[in-house]
C-alpha cells in the first residue's frame, strides 16, 4: 500500500521570479517614510504663493483705488494767500520792523509778512506783492511767500516821497522824478527841478495822478499822466479849495484828501473829482484828526476794488470810508501792538 506524498511541492524558477516581481510591486505602492513631510511641505509651499499672490492682489487694489480718490476728489485744503491779495485786511509796520496784514473790521494782526531792518518811509500794496521804501535799500519787495528783493530800476540812494502799485505796476517819487516799474521794463518821468513830486496815484490802466509842489514852497497842485505818456497835464480844480494833500483812485474818479480849514489842517475832506473836468463827483466825507496834518507825509490814502477808502496817520489812527459812511478802524495802528510812523495802506 502506498502512502500518499504530503511534502510541499518544489517551485521552479518560474514561480520564484514571479513572486519576487510582485514584491517589488508591492514596495513601490507603500509610501516611504518622509513621503508624508513631502506632501505637506508641498502643500505648505502651494498655500503661501496663493497667499502672497492674493496679498499682492489686495494692496494693488487698495494702491488703484487711492489714485482713483486722489484724482477724482477735489483738493479742498487751503492754499497759500498772497499777502498782496489778502481780503479786507490792510499792511503796516510793527514796531520791531516788521511787515503785517490787519483786518480791517478788528485792527487784529493777520499774518506777518516780513522784516525790514532799515528805516521804512512808505508802503505799497500790490496784487501779490508788498512794497517798502528803506533808506539805503531803495525799494524792496514782499513775495507771497516771504521773501524779499530789492526792486530793479530803483536806486539804493533814492529818497522815496511816495510810491503806489496796481495791476503788477509800481509807481515810486523821487524828488522831481517818477519811476514807473513792469516787469522786467523800467520808464521815468522828470518834471522842472524846481518841482518835488509829494504824492501820486496809479491805476490799473498805467495812468499817474500826481500831487506837485515849488520847491520853495507855495500849495501843491495836481497833475495828470496818461498811460504811456511822459509829459504832464494840469488837472484845474473847477471850485476853489485848500491845497490836496493826498490821492487815490477810485473807479469813478480821483479820490482827493484836502484839508477844510487851510489855515488850522485839524479836519480833512476826501471828495473824488473827474481828472479830465475838474469838476467834483458826489459830496465827499469829512474827517476829524485829533492833531493838525503836517505834511502830506503823515497821512495816507489808499483804496481797494470793492471802493472803500483807508485814511491812516503817521500816529496810527485809520479810518475806514464806504458807503457814505467813516469808522474808526485802530486808534492805534493794530490792536494791542506799537507800529512805526509809516501811514498804513489798503
Amino acid at each position: 500500500m502506498t502512502e500518499p506524498d504530503t511534502a510541499a511541492p518544489r517551485e521552479n524558477s518560474d514561480e520564484r521570479l514571479l513572486r519576487d516581481g510582485l514584491h517589488e510591486l508591492v514596495r513601490d505602492v507603500e509610501p516611504s517614510p518622509t513621503a508624508l513631510s513631502r506632501v505637506l511641505a508641498g502643500r505648505r509651499g502651494r498655500s503661501g504663493s496663493r497667499l502672497v499672490l492674493g496679498l499682492t492682489g489686495v494692496a494693488a487694489a487698495a494702491t488703484a483705488a487711492l489714485l482713483l480718490i486722489l484724482v477724482l476728489v477735489p483738493d479742498r485744503s487751503p492754499r497759500p494767500v498772497p499777502v498782496g491779495i489778502a481780503p479786507d485786511s490792510y499792511v503796516v509796520q510793527l514796531a520791531d520792523g516788521t511787515l503785517a496784514s490787519a483786518a480791517l473790521e478788528t485792527g487784529e494782526v493777520l499774518r506777518e509778512l516780513g522784516r525790514v531792518d532799515a528805516e521804512v518811509t512808505a508802503l505799497a500794496k500790490g496784487n501779490e506783492h508788498v512794497y517798502a521804501a528803506a533808506a539805503g535799500e531803495g525799494v524792496l519787495r514782499i513775495g507771497p511767500d516771504g521773501t524779499t528783493r530789492r526792486v530793479r530800476g530803483v536806486g539804493r540812494g533814492a529818497g522815496v516821497t511816495a510810491m503806489a502799485a496796481a495791476n503788477g505796476r509800481l509807481a515810486v517819487a523821487d524828488g522831481n522824478r517818477v519811476t514807473l516799474v513792469s516787469g522786467n521794463s523800467t520808464r521815468r518821468i522828470t518834471l522842472d527841478t524846481g518841482l518835488v513830486v509829494r504824492d501820486l496815484a496809479l491805476d490799473r490802466s498805467g495812468r499817474l495822478a500826481l500831487v506837485v509842489r515849488d520847491r520853495g514852497g507855495g500849495a501843491p497842485t495836481l497833475r495828470l499822466v496818461p498811460a504811456g505818456r511822459a509829459g504832464t497835464d494840469r488837472i484845474r480844480l473847477f471850485e476853489p479849495s485848500c491845497a490836496p494833500l493826498r490821492i487815490a483812485w477810485g473807479s469813478t474818479g480821483l479820490l482827493v484828501l484836502r484839508p477844510r480849514d487851510c489855515a488850522t489842517r485839524d479836519a480833512v475832506r476826501l471828495t473824488t473829482i473827474d481828472p479830465g473836468t475838474g469838476g467834483r463827483i458826489g459830496g465827499g466825507v469829512g474827517i476829524r484828526f485829533e492833531a493838525p496834518v503836517g505834511d502830506a507825509g503823515d497821512v495816507r490814502v489808499s483804496a481797494d476794488s470793492a471802493d472803500r477808502v483807508l485814511v491812516s496817520t503817521a500816529t496810527g489812527r485809520t479810518w475806514l470810508v464806504g458807503g457814505g459812511g467813516v469808522e474808526l478802524v485802530a486808534a492805534h495802528c493794530v490792536t494791542g501792538r506799537s507800529c512805526t510812523a509809516v501811514p498804513a495802506v489798503m
